[in-house]
C-alpha cells in the first residue's frame, strides 16, 4: 500500500489560509487496481497514477478527477487483462473505487466537455484511508476575483518504494504548487509563476485530479480541478526558466451541484452497463 507525506512546491508567496497547509487531506493517489506478482497491489514508481478529490455536495459524498486520467488507468487495465473501472486508493490500508468516473455534459458555452470524471461513493469511503471530503457550500466557492491558486495532488514521479518488515510499500509525496492567477476562458482557469530556482520536484505530472483552492488570508474555497500540471525541469518545461503551472477545469457551486445531479441520475445505469460489458467478454473465455 501507500504512505504519504505533504511537500509544498517552491513557490512564490500569496496570502494563504492556514488550513490549506493541509489540504492534502482532500484528495488521494488514484492507481490501477491490479495485483503485481512481486508487489501484490502496490503500483510501481513509474506506472500511471492521478489524483482523485473527495467532495461533499449537498450532503451526498463524490470522486472527482479527470477525464483523462480514467482514461489512462483505463489503458492501463486493458494491458494487465483487468476490466476497466478497476481503480484503487492505494494509500493504506488501500481502498476500490472502480468506475465508471462520469463526464457530464458540455457547458453550451464551452468548446469541450469537461476533463472532469466523477461519481458518487460512500461516505465512509474516504474516512478508510484517512481523508476527508471537502464540503463544498456557495459561500466557498471563488469569489469574482481571484489572485492565485493552491494545487494538491499526487504527481507521478514522486513516489518511491519503500521496503520494511512488512514487505513493499509505495511512499507517495503530497505535492502543493501555488501560482499567480493569468487568465480564464468560459471553463478553465490558467495559473502561472516564476520562482527562483528549479524545485526539487521537478515532474507535476499525475497531479491531474486534484483540487485548486483560491485563498485570502481569511477565507478559501474550491476553484476549480487540475487537468494540467506543467512540469518544471528543465529538460521537460517548454520555458528554461523555473515556473510552477498549471490549468484547472473551473468550477462553481452551481456548477458542481450541476454535476452531481447527473452523477445521482445516470451512475447506476452505466454501471450495470459496464458490469454488462465485462461479463461479455468474460464469457468469450469460459
Amino acid at each position: 500500500m501507500n504512505s504519504e507525506s505533504d511537500q509544498p512546491a517552491q513557490e512564490a508567496q500569496f496570502p494563504s489560509h492556514p488550513d490549506l497547509a493541509h489540504a492534502g487531506k482532500h484528495a488521494a493517489t488514484l492507481a490501477l487496481h491490479a495485483y503485481r506478482s512481486d508487489r501484490g497491489f502496490v503500483p510501481t514508481e513509474k506506472e500511471p497514477t492521478g489524483t482523485v478529490t473527495f467532495l461533499e455536495i449537498d450532503g451526498k459524498t463524490y470522486a472527482v478527477t479527470a477525464a483523462h486520467v480514467v482514461r489512462i488507468l483505463n489503458k492501463a487495465a486493458n494491458e494487465y487483462g483487468m476490466p476497466e473501472g478497476s481503480f484503487i486508493v492505494p494509500k493504506a490500508p488501500g481502498v476500490s473505487i472502480s468506475g465508471p468516473f462520469l463526464t457530464p455534459p458540455k457547458d453550451v458555452a464551452a468548446r469541450l466537455p469537461p476533463d472532469i470524471g466523477l461519481r458518487p461513493i460512500h461516505p465512509e469511503l474516504p474516512n478508510h484511508v484517512g481523508k476527508t471530503a471537502f464540503v463544498v457550500r456557495e459561500d466557498n466557492c471563488a469569489p469574482e476575483t481571484i489572485t492565485h491558486g493552491h494545487a494538491v495532488g499526487f504527481p507521478t514521479f514522486c513516489k518511491a518504494d519503500v521496503s520494511d518488515n512488512q514487505g513493499v510499500y509505495s511512499a507517495m509525496q503530497c505535492v502543493h504548487a501555488i501560482a499567480e492567477f493569468v487568465s480564464e476562458s468560459v471553463d478553465q482557469l490558467n495559473f502561472r509563476s516564476q520562482i527562483d530556482d528549479f524545485p526539487k520536484t521537478g515532474s507535476l505530472s499525475g497531479m491531474s485530479g486534484g483540487p485548486v483552492f483560491w485563498s485570502d488570508e481569511g477565507n478559501y474555497g474550491l476553484t476549480g480541478i487540475v487537468i494540467e500540471a506543467i512540469d518544471a525541469a528543465p529538460e521537460e518545461s517548454l520555458f528554461n526558466v523555473p515556473m510552477v503551472q498549471f490549468i484547472a477545469q473551473r468550477v462553481d457551486y452551481h456548477t458542481l451541484r450541476a454535476w452531481a445531479a447527473y452523477a445521482d441520475e445516470h451512475w447506476q445505469k452505466a454501471r450495470d452497463e459496464l458490469n454488462a460489458k465485462i461479463r461479455a467478454e468474460q464469457s468469450i473465455f469460459n
